[in-house]
């Protein structure tokens, strides 16, 4: 039989995973919304997109007081300290990753019937999918205990930078712009808005994959790198 302490804890990672799904859901239906299908439908997916960033607001306030009720009535223990508050680290980023789909969505709206958007298009969907991967493995290391998901999901995050940098001069080549030049710098302002928010998604699953090392092996590598933890995983095999 389960003590109450325990009972919280898993409480409080149960909330935590229903968050999770929240935000992979919210990566999901951007997707959609970026191909561009029907109007009614693309109104529909933004609805619920807008619906999901309220829930996912929501979340982070819950699991933030249960975390606070487990300290202040349960006592936890070393090891559900440690989890716990990986859990509010990744949490935190989670709803941050929340924040970033929601302006990517408005930026989107602004220039979704633009030529400038329907040439770069493809290498966004490329980016946001990534992105999408790096999030997934980040929380499988956390939920699998499993440190080599949150090692892939660090490495990869300078791939996705990489890409990045190369969006606009991959924009300017594909573009076949008239003569509207305001139209036409408005609607790259709007891109880079959009590729620097897919970057930060990528951002915001390395710290997410960075909590899950600590939770699985108590290694805090936010200023100590990569291979503190790769040498902690290899020392425990």
């Amino acid at each position: 039989m389960k003590t109450k302490r325990e009972e919280a804890v898993i409480e409080i990672i149960n909330t935590f995973e229903e968050m999770s799904d929240i935000v992979l859901t919210q990566l999901t239906l951007l997707e959609k919304y970026m191909a561009k299908t029907n109007d009614e439908e693309h109104i529909q997916i933004a609805s619920k997109i807008r619906e999901n960033e309220d829930r996912i607001d929501r979340y982070e306030v819950l699991v933030s007081e249960k975390f606070i009720n487990l300290i202040i009535l349960y006592q936890p223990v070393a090891s559900d300290i440690r989890k716990i508050i990986a859990i509010d680290r990744m949490t935190i980023n989670l709803e941050r990753i929340g924040d970033r789909v929601m302006n990517i969505l408005h930026a989107t709206e602004n220039i979704i019937d633009s030529q400038e958007y329907k040439a770069m298009i493809d290498v966004l969907t490329v980016m946001l999918l990534s992105g999408t991967s790096m999030v997934e493995k980040a929380l499988l290391s956390f939920i699998n205990n499993d440190n080599e998901y949150a090692v892939w999901t660090i490495k990869n995050d300078v791939v996705v930078d990489e890409m990045n940098n190369k969006l606009l001069i991959n924009s300017i080549s594909k573009s076949k712009v008239s003569d509207k030049t305001k139209e036409m710098l408005l609607s790259y302002v709007d891109l880079k808005d959009i590729i620097t928010n897919l970057e930060r998604i990528a951002d915001h699953a390395t710290n997410i994959a960075e909590a899950s090392i600590y939770s699985i092996q108590g290694t805090d590598i936010r200023h100590s790198g990569l291979e503190s933890a790769q040498t902690g995983n290899n020392e425990g095999k």
